[in-house]
């Protein structure tokens, strides 16, 4: 399903969430040779990111790896995306070069909050929370990057990751009186496969549903090529709402083999595959 501004529904919002691999961390020919030490290279492969994503019209974006230590990066997505999309950006802790980028189409979605979850942990990983209303209706947005499990005690880590975040998310509403008041959707790259992981047992215990395993029955087998070239399907959008349901969820590229990273695809612009959902009100 193609989202254009022209097919919108009043009743409709589409979401995306993309590791859009910051240029600090993208290896080239070596560990310590990284795409951000050559402005044409990042700008270039950003430039072609922020053209797909004019062209999902996606009325939220979930964006993990957002490059905010340089300006010239922001710059670059302000400067494209901003007579569309308010933008709200939280960055890692320990003066860690990246974060978190939520953009929303104003136009669509009314922006009441913004609450910023720090965890203050040795990931020094944070969420990024808006409170929102679309068509009367309270929504709650997480957008959250996990650690990566290098080692075994960071199973560990990432779970209590996840605790938090719902205990969180929990808090909020209980201090903003909206208790079982809320749609609530949490998106990003959790980090790991969902096989056998506590982390997705946990969010499928607190009912929340994924996205795209509600259209296809099935969650995408291969969304991110790891540094170790590992081929996973990290990258998720879960929801719980008693108002709103997917009508819709894509992986981007669209029409790449969700089993294998390496297909027709050609797909170069990170080493994650996007994935887009729209929703739509159950009473239609």
């Amino acid at each position: 399903m193609t989202s254009t501004s022209s097919t919108i529904k009043p009743n409709t919002f589409s979401v995306c969430t993309f590791n859009i691999l910051a240029p600090c961390y993208k290896r080239l020919s070596s560990e310590t040779d990284r795409e951000s030490a050559y402005d044409n290279l990042w700008q270039t492969r950003h430039s072609s990111i922020i053209e797909l994503l004019q062209s999902l019209e996606s009325n939220i974006i979930c964006l993990q790896e957002f490059w905010l230590k340089s300006s010239v990066f922001t710059q670059l997505y302000k400067s494209n995306l901003s007579s569309k999309y308010n933008f709200y950006t939280l960055q890692r802790t320990g003066s860690l070069d990246d974060g978190l980028a939520i953009l929303v189409d104003s136009n669509h979605i009314k922006v009441i909050d913004k609450c910023e979850l720090i965890l203050n942990d040795i990931g020094n990983r944070v969420g990024l929370l808006l409170h929102m209303e679309f068509n009367g209706n309270n929504l709650l947005l997480l957008n959250v990057h996990l650690t990566f499990p290098h080692h075994r005690f960071e199973l560990g880590v990432r779970l209590k990751q996840i605790e938090k975040f719902l205990e969180l998310i929990y808090d909020y509403q209980k201090s903003k009186n909206l208790l079982n008041q809320c749609s609530i959707i949490i998106c990003g790259d959790f980090n790991s496969s969902h096989y056998n992981d506590p982390v997705y047992q946990l969010i499928e215990k607190s009912q929340f549903l994924s996205s795209y395993r509600f259209i296809h029955g099935n969650e995408p087998y291969v969304t991110h090529l790891t540094h170790r070239k590992e081929q996973l399907g990290v990258d998720f959008i879960f929801y719980k709402s008693n108002i709103f349901q997917p009508i819709s969820s894509e992986l981007i590229p669209r029409g790449c083999n969700h089993l294998i990273w390496h297909d027709d695809s050609q797909w170069k612009l990170s080493d994650h595959r996007a994935i887009l959902t729209t929703f739509q009100s159950k009473d239609n």
